[in-house]
């Protein structure tokens, strides 16, 4: 159906965005149509986030994760694995969060021993992963990826382009991961004095400020969204059908 990466640096809410949170109003991904893949540990920052979403025990066997809805894996071969399992299941939509991890804690546990053809590897596996992703979205599957953005600055407007954050040139320049996606989100927050409190929202396509951000003419009434991937799922899916 789609392909969402939704970029922002740490702390901005991603997470948060899966699950419905009342008080934020945010209606979040039906737990019974969606599956996490989480590159670390850390409890998911929803409330109800438990039940919502049990860990798989993943042992390699695809019915093993009929047990739960959310495995933790950073291992690029079993997030493969995964994804290529659930092309299909009866999952609607699938979230990979913290995307970059992927990447950063495989370089760092093996930096001693890979040396030069560490960049490589990195490149293969994560061009086998979009692969698998590639695969979901022909199956009808709503795939997001939530990973950390690094942003660059453009000389020639002096506006910021928000890369997905990666560990170097190979990835960058022979995948590009922003272009696998139909669509980009940037993530913004700024304090409202009046308020007094902190506006969180996604960017749907290029401001003044950000050249990067992307969705097909007319999916997104509004250029700032909810930091809500319920909402985004939605609109996806009313542009489409």
């Amino acid at each position: 159906m789609a392909k969402i990466l939704a970029l922002a640096k740490s702390g901005f809410g991603k997470t948060t965005s899966i699950g419905k949170v009342e008080g934020l109003g945010i209606e979040g991904l039906d737990p019974e149509k969606t599956y996490i893949i989480s590159c670390t540990s850390k409890p998911l920052s929803f409330p109800k986030s438990n039940s919502s979403y049990p860990i798989t025990k993943y042992d390699g066997k695809p019915q093993s994760l009929t047990t739960g809805r959310r495995v933790i894996t950073n291992n690029p071969k079993e997030i493969h694995q995964v994804l290529l399992t659930l092309v299909n299941s009866p999952i609607e939509n699938i979230v990979w969060d913290d995307a970059n991890y992927v990447m950063q804690d495989w370089y760092m546990d093996n930096a001693l021993a890979t040396g030069w053809d560490g960049p490589k590897k990195i490149g293969f596996f994560m061009g086998q992963i979009f692969k698998a992703v590639e695969a979901l979205d022909k199956a009808g599957k709503t795939i997001f990826v939530l990973a950390h953005g690094e942003e660059v600055k453009n000389d020639m407007d002096n506006r910021i382009y928000m890369k997905m954050k990666t560990t170097g040139k190979m990835v960058d320049e022979y995948l590009t991961p922003e272009g696998k996606f139909d669509v980009v989100l940037i993530g913004i927050s700024k304090f409202d004095s009046s308020e007094k409190k902190v506006e969180k929202h996604y960017l749907t396509n290029e401001t003044e400020q950000y050249s990067s951000p992307k969705s097909p003419y007319g999916m997104f009434k509004n250029s700032h969204i909810p930091n809500d991937l319920g909402f985004v799922r939605r609109k996806v899916h009313e542009y489409y059908n």
